[in-house]
């Protein structure tokens, strides 16, 4: 009962006509960075970045914004994978599969009616899983202490680096650079400035806007150059009548899918993208007739959809609960937290329940406008996709601008911010994978911080990381982790 009571007070707050339009706005913006291919969540984040302190924002105000674009951009991930073939998010790879050979043979309304539904059924199961743990939000956060920590955050690396569908050295290597940008700055410890080269905008580290505009946008914005026209034209999209009866067909398909997404949500540093590939490989493997995944077959479409939807809204989980973002856009929604003075973990949910509740309801009401945008959008979707790069890139290098400026007014800033951005575009060029850097640099100083009090607390003894079962637990998966990964490599051989 309480549950429901904390549940009512969060749907008051959303019912706010601020908090409201700030839904609509955010789930609105995050559909059109989701069908336009190359652009990311933490793209469209970062440019709304300013709005937080333009406008003095609430915190359960920003998060009901922000949250919207998060899980707007993959519903609409689907959408160029299936109508293009085109991903509009890593998190959409395995659509694409099934979803592309339907489009091409005249079942386009279907594929994306299947999908629609197959999220919406994806992220009301996380949504009803957070319900039912809201109140442990707190408690389960209360379990870490300076050594929980440094396993929790190692732990968190281990599983990029593990599960990161790029090359391990590419991935090493993304997520050491992040590191390196982290500890840029004051070193409270011994009061030296590192790696500051006597610039007094580095004295305080690289602001966050900065990282993550000049990572996600400008570099996103420098690849829609070369992408100037969509050389595919889609296919119409026609309106699809046997919706209902498909889905009870297919309903255990769904339930399955969506306890996938939602288990991985909820593991830290799993990322959509694991989701979206285990669950068209548990389909496909579930399925007697196998040989008909990629030719067009529902399970193969409605079982990625509903985990990735699953598992970017699971994903508040370790991000409120215990304060570690498990993906590159949980990252921007972290450092986007602390700008605001919000540190999100045990000590936040203890004390502004409110706002969990608030973050839960919003998601739930607009994981229902979502599903009615979708069904009844349809037939536009391929227009959206007709936009070309050079129309989009001027629009997103303009926006860069004004925002860092906005935060950071200096010419130093802006500087930093094209540097990072052209660095951030060699290595996608190269194929280094950007959000293990962006991880890198959000848990670096978090990770150094523990770790040092940690040592402080002991009077220097590195025993102290090993003094509690939660720290052992996650010091063995750690090692799990390592032996796995060792085992898959050598195989691979």
């Amino acid at each position: 009962m309480e549950t429901v009571h904390a549940f009512i007070q969060g749907l008051m707050i959303v019912a706010l006509p601020v908090n409201l339009l700030l839904l609509v706005i955010g789930i609105t913006v995050g559909m059109i960075i989701g069908i336009i291919p190359g652009i990311s969540a933490a793209s469209g984040i970062a440019l709304l970045l300013p709005l937080t302190h333009t406008f003095g924002l609430a915190p359960e105000s920003a998060l009901i914004l922000y949250a919207g674009v998060y899980y707007g951009s993959k519903y609409a991930g689907r959408i160029p994978a299936i109508l293009l073939d085109i991903p509009g998010d890593v998190s959409s790879l395995a659509t694409r599969f099934d979803g592309y050979p339907l489009a091409m043979a005249g079942q386009a309304g279907r594929a994306l009616a299947l999908t629609a539904v197959g999220s919406f059924v994806g992220g009301m199961m996380a949504i009803i899983v957070l319900i039912l743990i809201g109140g442990l939000f707190a408690e389960v956060g209360n379990i870490f202490g300076r050594a929980e920590y440094v396993a929790l955050i190692m732990f968190v690396f281990v599983l990029v680096l593990t599960l990161s569908a790029a090359p391990l050295l590419r991935t090493l290597i993304s997520l050491c650079l992040g590191l390196m940008m982290s500890v840029v700055g004051l070193d409270w410890a011994t009061g030296v400035f590192r790696y500051t080269s006597t610039i007094p905008e580095l004295y305080d580290g690289i602001d966050f806007i900065i990282v993550v505009i000049g990572v996600f946008t400008l570099s996103e914005a420098f690849m829609l150059v070369e992408q100037a026209v969509i050389d595919r034209k889609a296919p119409a999209v026609m309106k699809y009548h046997g919706l209902l009866a498909e889905c009870l067909r297919l309903k255990w398909s769904f339930i399955r899918s969506s306890l996938i997404g939602t288990l991985i949500g909820l593991l830290p540093g799993a990322g959509t993208y694991v989701a979206n590939l285990a669950a068209y490989r548990f389909e496909k493997k579930a399925a007697r007739d196998r040989e008909l995944f990629g030719k067009g077959d529902p399970r193969g479409l409605i079982g990625p959809e509903a985990a990735n939807s699953a598992c970017a809204f699971g994903a508040f989980f370790p991000l409120m609960a215990l304060g570690i973002p498990g993906s590159a856009t949980t990252a921007v929604l972290h450092g986007t937290l602390l700008l605001m003075n919000v540190d999100p973990g045990p000590d936040f949910c203890r004390n502004h329940p409110e706002i969990i509740w608030a973050l839960i309801a919003s998601m739930a009401l607009g994981n229902i406008l979502l599903l009615v945008a979708n069904l009844k959008l349809a037939r536009f979707f391929p227009k959206l996709l007709a936009v070309p790069g050079w129309v989009v890139m001027p629009m997103i290098v303009v926006v860069s601008f004004v925002s860092v400026y906005a935060v950071s007014p200096s010419m130093i800033s802006l500087l930093l911010m094209v540097i990072i951005g052209l660095f951030a575009y060699g290595l996608r060029k190269f194929r280094y994978p950007l959000a293990p850097l962006i991880l890198g640099y959000v848990l670096g100083k978090p990770f150094e911080d523990n770790f040092r009090l940690a040592l402080a607390i002991s009077g220097g003894d590195g025993a102290v990381l090993l003094q509690s079962g939660t720290a052992v637990i996650l010091w063995l998966c750690i090692l799990l982790a390592i032996l796995i990964k060792a085992a898959v490599i050598r195989k691979g051989r």
